[in-house]
């Protein structure tokens, strides 16, 4: 049933979803070239990148593989992945709730919380993490407020050690405020006089066994120090840089004061941890603090809202609290009013105001045929190498399966020195077959890139007005 409820909402909500062009992607349409890249043989760190971990890859990959032109297969992995962590949202919930009937009515409005177009405006990283912290979050509450005999040392730690591993090969910020999960676990088997030592050991080896095939991988491939310098090292300074003007945490909270949609989904954490643990007897104020720590590693450098994608999942504490009052009337009243303003603020947000119905297979937009105009210059060039130069990925390369050309194959935010040299590198060692790059009229400090394409024995091919801005593709001259 969650299967077939997570394939319907998001056949509606995922920009990824069939109903939908391929257009209007950005964070995805670069983790799509990367994976499409990792399953055509390139090298990841080496032949392409963007600061991300090998295990968003292979996923992106495997969508690619599904379906090799557009999103289709991305919509089918979305789905199984959210199908997973509304299982466990509905495990979670069941601890608390009497029925199994009331914890299904507590987990059915999550979908549309991940959703919330507040900060969620594609499917991102953040969105298939999701599933390791919902695991990670009902192993924790199973052994901090269920019943004795549903814990499971061996099998607790396993699942909590491979989920730290799974999410530190995505992002690996994540999983180190994930830890806080596993240290709270530990302190509690350390309070039950069980062996702390044991549960480690198997935390380490789910971890170990999660970790061996990626770093074997790696290793095989001779990408492992590149993995290691590109992941780690290169990452922190890209975040570093692109978030220059926010050196402090205080610049960062400024930020979250002077946004009201901020305060109150941070409110809503607070006020619902607090509330859900005020029922417990023992470990009260575990659920509100899992939930601001997550909340404070999402507000450091949050240029973006779409960081906040990985506390969404600590909404259920409301409608789980919704859910416990002893009087029928007040449980009605407080689940439908909750219920009711988040499907309601979705469906508005996404499909009526919101990007998404601009998009769709039925409606007409420019910006669809501008898409496709730009894609149809590489379309008899098998696996054509592009470069987007001194702009982000936009997926021009998906309808026709164009590959990276280079390791800096399009222009991070906040890329450092090195990167965009080696970015420009591409562009003079003519390694690109096809270049894209976009230019406002006026914006006149990027003129220049224009004549940099055209010096380096480029030809525009065409030019086109896509997302509110002037497109160039160049073609490689024989």
């Amino acid at each position: 049933m969650l299967a077939c409820w997570s394939f319907l909402v998001l056949l509606f909500l995922s920009p990824d979803s069939p109903l939908f062009h391929t257009c209007h992607h950005i964070d995805s349409a670069w983790f799509f070239i990367e994976g499409k890249a990792l399953m055509n043989g390139l090298r990841p760190y080496v032949d392409f990148s963007d600061c991300k971990g090998p295990l968003l890859w292979l996923i992106y990959g495997l969508g690619y593989l599904i379906s090799p032109r557009n999103f289709l297969g991305m919509y089918i992995i979305g789905s199984l992945f959210y199908t997973a962590t509304l299982f466990f949202n509905y495990k979670t919930a069941r601890i608390f709730l009497k029925s199994d009937g009331t914890a299904l009515a507590a987990t059915l409005p999550m979908i549309f919380v991940y959703f919330f177009p507040w900060f969620h405006y594609e499917v991102r990283s953040e969105d298939l993490m999701l599933l390791f912290i919902s695991i990670s979050i009902y192993i924790l509450f199973k052994r901090l407020y269920g019943p004795k005999d549903c814990i499971n040392d061996k099998g607790d730690f396993l699942t909590l050690g491979a989920c730290f591993m799974a999410l530190t090969l995505i992002k690996y910020n994540i999983s180190a405020v994930q830890g806080v999960i596993v240290l709270i676990a530990f302190w509690d088997q350390y309070k039950r006089k069980a062996s702390v030592a044991k549960v480690f050991v198997w935390a380490a080896i789910a971890g170990v066994v999660v970790a061996v095939p990626f770093m074997a991988y790696l290793w095989y491939t001779n990408t492992l120090g590149a993995f290691v310098q590109d992941y780690f090292v290169v990452a922190f300074q890209v975040v570093a840089e692109e978030n220059s003007d926010s050196l402090t945490y205080a610049n960062d909270l400024k930020g979250v004061i002077e946004d009201n949609r901020k305060i109150i989904f941070i409110l809503a954490i607070l006020v619902g941890g607090i509330l859900l643990g005020s029922r417990m007897k023992r470990y009260r104020f575990v659920p509100v603090v899992i939930g601001l720590l997550f909340v404070a590693v999402a507000t450091r450098h949050n240029v973006w809202n779409y960081y906040y994608g990985v506390c969404f999942v600590f909404i259920i504490y409301l409608f789980i609290y919704a859910l416990m009052f002893k009087k029928t009337w007040m449980r009605r009243v407080a689940y439908v009013l909750l219920t009711g303003y988040v499907v309601l603020t979705c469906i508005y947000g996404n499909l009526i105001v919101g990007e998404l119905r601009q998009i769709t297979i039925f409606t007409q937009n420019p910006d669809k045929q501008a898409f496709m105009d730009i894609c149809d210059v590489m379309k008899g060039t098998r696996h054509a190498r592009l470069l987007n130069y001194e702009c982000n990925e936009f997926g021009f390369d998906i309808p026709y399966e164009a590959l990276p050309a280079g390791n800096q194959y399009a222009c991070q935010n906040g890329a450092t020195p090195e990167m965009m040299r080696d970015h420009k590198k591409i562009l003079t060692d003519r390694r690109a077959d096809f270049v894209v790059t976009y230019c406002r009229e006026d914006q006149t400090e990027k003129f220049f890139v224009l004549k940099e394409i055209e010096e380096a024995g480029y030809t525009l091919r065409k030019r086109c007005i896509y997302m509110n801005m002037p497109f160039y593709i160049y073609e490689k001259n024989k």
